[in-house]
């Protein structure tokens, strides 16, 4: 069984919203529910998590960029894959990946060198990126499956994502999947919280 490139890239990003869906789990617990980000640093499950998935959605979206820039300029060089400008889909996604672009640098340069900021004034951030992933995730997967259908048959039907006929599911797939993985490891931080508080 083949993956073709298109569904790949679709691919990538599912699994990349589902990452920033735990990410997002952590740091709004940290930072919201409980008011205190600095839980990130001192919890070790919440600091575990919140840094492996953070990693994980950065190369992903990373490996997606690569790939969507590279159609990007096929698109405007010769047409491959098709520059649609008439197309709802292609130019929500296409020109909306721009301002992605400028929250996920932001949050990452943040991340790696202005922690101090990222955790205080600007824990925003945090919020906006996981918004820009739901747009980038919900985009794609409408612009690739759009193409998968009769009348506008770009690509072949996937083959490991869902079929079209349960696409509603599997746009929903990467927040049940993340979500769970994210109360599941609050459940656990806050278990070794309340464990540490009786020491």
């Amino acid at each position: 069984m083949t993956i073709h490139h298109a569904e790949f890239n679709t691919l990538i990003t599912a699994v990349g919203m589902a990452c920033a869906t735990v990410q997002a789990h952590t740091g709004i617990y940290a930072g919201y529910v409980r008011k205190k980000t600095g839980l990130i640093k001192t919890n070790p499950v919440l600091f575990q998590s919140h840094r492996a998935f953070g990693n994980f959605s950065t190369i992903l979206y990373l490996l997606g960029l690569f790939a969507g820039i590279t159609g990007f300029v096929g698109a405007l060089t010769v047409n491959n894959p098709p520059l649609e400008l008439d197309s709802a889909s292609f130019n929500i996604h296409t020109w909306g990946s721009f301002i992605v672009l400028v929250f996920f640098f932001w949050k990452t340069w943040d991340s790696y060198f202005k922690k101090a900021a990222l955790y205080g004034k600007r824990k925003w951030l945090g919020i906006a990126l996981f918004l820009s992933w739901s747009f980038t995730w919900i985009t794609s997967a409408v612009s690739y499956y759009e193409r998968t259908r009769p009348g506008n048959f770009q690509h072949p039907p996937p083959a490991f994502l869902l079929p079209s006929s349960l696409f509603g599911l599997q746009l929903v797939l990467p927040f049940v999947l993340g979500g769970i993985v994210g109360i599941l490891t609050l459940s656990r931080a806050i278990r070794l919280e309340k464990a540490a508080k009786k020491h």
